[in-house]
């Protein structure tokens, strides 16, 4: 990972987290979902997020993921990992073991159940007890309102957490707000903050994005990469033609719930991870049409 001014352009994925038919882990997957990214150029692996079902899995079961990609993720390949958890504990001995595993990138979300914290000096103590577990890795603060609730801004948050957290180096910005966005981002040079909403990402490139993180880019990378270069030299016609079909996924998964129609896009397009666990569970007859529907649009566009 490197930091916003080096000015190089990083695109992350953000992997779905593989399950057998029973929903067990199955971490024998892992290495075909590396190969699957090295093949898309992707930069980045980002694990256990919520993409990944991080909430529906246990603390051991987020270990034995990281150490199956810290194994199999190949030459070149960053590697991200989400630690964060309601239990701090937990949190740290993730950390920790993610630091032990060579991952190049911790990540966290604040503490969101029950009455989300607004205080921003509550969620940089939080982030500052995860950092203090891996003290030698870059961590990226997860800001993802739409799942937490926690509505606390992350400028203010990057601007109070840089000097009590040393390590802090990222924001995993995955929010509409592209205001909030450019105050982030003008915070602090040494914090990259990657843009989160795969179908905003035209707008988030306009506002200054050198690097994401996404669920999409796990199918429509070379698609992204398209998009961003249309956007720079300054066709923004083309660059909304390219980026339609994440619009269109982003409107089926509104209608029938994001993590299992992304999942059950992406593995149409292989490696196969399973079906989401529960709460959001399978898909019935009229959202796997849907997905149908938007595997005919965007497979032209998949190597």
């Amino acid at each position: 990972m490197t930091a916003e001014s080096t000015g190089e352009f990083e695109l992350w994925a953000a992997t779905p987290t593989p399950f057998g038919a029973d929903g067990s882990l199955a971490t024998d997957v892992v290495a075909a979902q590396a190969r699957r990214l090295g093949a898309l150029g992707v930069d980045g692996a980002f694990v256990g997020g919520t993409t990944g079902e991080t909430m529906a899995m246990t603390a051991d079961e987020r270990a034995d993921l990281i150490s199956a990609w810290a194994k199999q993720r190949g030459e070149g390949l960053l590697l991200g990992a989400h630690v964060g958890d309601l239990s701090v504990a937990d949190a740290r001995r993730l950390a920790d073991h993610a630091a032990s595993a060579g991952v190049d990138l911790i990540a966290a979300v604040a503490p969101f159940y029950g009455e989300p914290p607004s205080s921003v000096a509550a969620i940089v103590g939080y982030l500052a007890e995860i950092a203090d577990a891996a003290p030698e890795t870059p961590l990226c603060y997860y800001h993802i309102p739409s799942m937490t609730g926690v509505r606390a801004a992350p400028s203010e948050i990057v601007a109070a957490a840089v000097a009590r957290v040393p390590t802090l180096r990222a924001v995993k910005f995955t929010d509409g707000d592209l205001l909030e966005f450019v105050r982030t981002r003008e915070v602090s040079a040494g914090v990259r903050v990657y843009f989160g909403r795969d179908e905003l990402l035209p707008a988030g490139v306009a506002c200054g994005a050198t690097g994401v993180i996404g669920s999409l880019y796990n199918v429509l990378a070379p698609v992204a990469r398209q998009v961003r270069a249309a956007v720079l030299s300054g066709d923004v016609d083309r660059a909304l033609a390219l980026h339609r079909p994440f619009r269109d996924i982003a409107a089926v998964a509104d209608r029938h719930g994001s993590i299992a129609v992304v999942k059950e896009l992406i593995n149409r397009f292989g490696p196969d991870a399973g079906p989401a666990r529960s709460p959001w569970g399978g898909l019935d007859a009229e959202a796997v049409a849907a997905v149908d529907g938007l595997v005919a649009e965007i497979a032209p566009a998949v190597p």
